[in-house]
């Protein structure tokens, strides 16, 4: 479980930051055809956030991953669904654009720390060592 929770957090992440550069292409070479692609890795993204928490679950139950690793994942999944949000209701811009970028940010900093985090010893572990 613990593997597929690394690999699943590093793709979501690269996810989310190919999505920066596509948005990027997509609004400053007015390209519209990077921004719906934007918006399609952005729902794929979605779907690993859940994962990841769902994977974070169960491998808090087998007692592999440490306690942070699942209030992580929660809030990337948290986050992910207010950021689908405010890039669906921001597509015009104001408010909700000027939000989606830096919730992005913090998405993919969060997935990095999660990365690291399933590295880090189970409390279960810990507890078999002499």
């Amino acid at each position: 479980m613990t593997t597929a929770v690394r690999w699943l957090s590093g793709i979501t992440m690269v996810l989310v930051l190919i999505q920066a550069v596509l948005i990027g292409q997509g609004l400053f070479l007015g390209d519209p055809s990077q921004t719906t692609l934007h918006g399609w890795i952005g729902n794929i993204t979605f779907l690993g956030a859940f994962g990841l928490a769902g994977l974070s679950i169960t491998g808090i139950r087998r007692g592999e991953l440490s306690r942070p690793a699942l209030g992580l994942s929660v809030l990337v999944a948290l986050l992910t669904v207010a950021r689908i949000g405010l890039g669906y209701s921001g597509r015009g811009g104001g408010m909700p654009a000027a939000l989606h970028v830096p919730n992005g940010v913090l998405i993919a900093t969060l997935l990095a720390a999660l990365l690291v985090v399933s590295f880090w010893p189970s409390v279960s572990v810990d507890r078999t060592r002499p």
